[in-house]
């Protein structure tokens, strides 16, 4: 059995966001009880839109119990999108900018795949933690 924390922190001098100065954290700790994960993987994203030969990130159900990805779209280029959707429907939940990320807890039985409009190819990184299995 495993503890995995995830920690998050935003702030903002007054006046830049908000009339008061803003500072948030949370931080929540994911019991992994049978060494569920994917490891940290690096991929490029060669496919230009939704279809078969997405980069996949979760196959649906590969956790019964909530899991959650960590995904970064390591490009230096604020402009180089990645985009991440649901196969089943696909619907976007993600658009990522060069250098932005995201943990966030999964549906387990939605297949998750990412392309990049741009044919660049960016490169991601990516993580899922599941909780069971």
């Amino acid at each position: 059995m495993a503890t995995v924390t995830a920690a998050v922190s935003l702030s903002s001098a007054a006046g830049d966001l908000t009339t008061n100065a803003l500072s948030l954290s949370d931080t929540t700790s994911l019991t992994i009880t049978n060494m569920g994960t994917t490891g940290l993987a690096r991929a490029k994203v060669s496919a230009t839109a939704v279809h078969a030969t997405a980069t996949v990130l979760y196959t649906a159900d590969d956790f019964a119990a909530p899991a959650y990805i960590y995904i970064k779209n390591t490009h230096t280029t604020s402009t180089e999108y990645v985009w991440v959707y649901e196969d089943t429907n696909d619907r976007v939940l993600l658009k990522m900018a060069g250098g932005e990320w995201a943990f966030m807890p999964l549906k387990g039985d939605t297949t998750l795949k990412a392309y990049a409009p741009s044919g660049n190819n960016p490169t991601i990184e990516f993580m899922v933690i599941g909780t069971d299995q």
